[in-house]
């Protein structure tokens, strides 16, 4: 199709939205006079340079995350930027308190690991000196 037709169709889209908008009364509200009192803005532009905008923002600093993880960062940065979030120490003491671990008669007598993430110099991943 030619751009030409295209925009055409997009300026007919967006005219007919602003129609109807215009008819329902929903668009300029804030300069209707029974509103002049409340301070309405004309635009959401605090709303968008403020909270959503820092969003994206957060996901593209941290690119690489799963869907999951995303999610799980976005809510952290919402509460913590809520009324009255608690303070990260205090949220995780009061949401996952575990009472304190006990050995078992098993963990009195380690075996030797089969496998494990630590350094060893059999395997030449000890630090070099020099």
């Amino acid at each position: 199709m030619p751009r030409a037709f295209l925009a055409g169709v997009w300026l007919r889209k967006a005219y007919r939205l602003l129609e109807r908008l215009g008819q329902a009364g929903t668009l300029f509200t804030y300069l209707e006079g029974e509103y002049a009192g409340l301070d309405i803005a004309s635009t959401t532009n605090r709303i968008e340079g403020g909270t959503n905008a820092q969003l994206p923002l957060l996901l593209r600093a941290h690119r690489g995350m799963s869907q999951e993880h995303q999610k799980r960062a976005i809510e952290w940065y919402l509460y913590l930027h809520s009324e009255q979030p608690l303070p990260p120490a205090k949220l995780i003491e009061t949401r996952h308190h575990r009472p304190p671990k006990t050995t078992t008669p098993m963990e009195q007598h380690p075996r030797p690991q089969l496998y494990s993430t630590g350094l060893s110099a059999e395997e030449g991943l000890w630090h070099r000196a020099g």
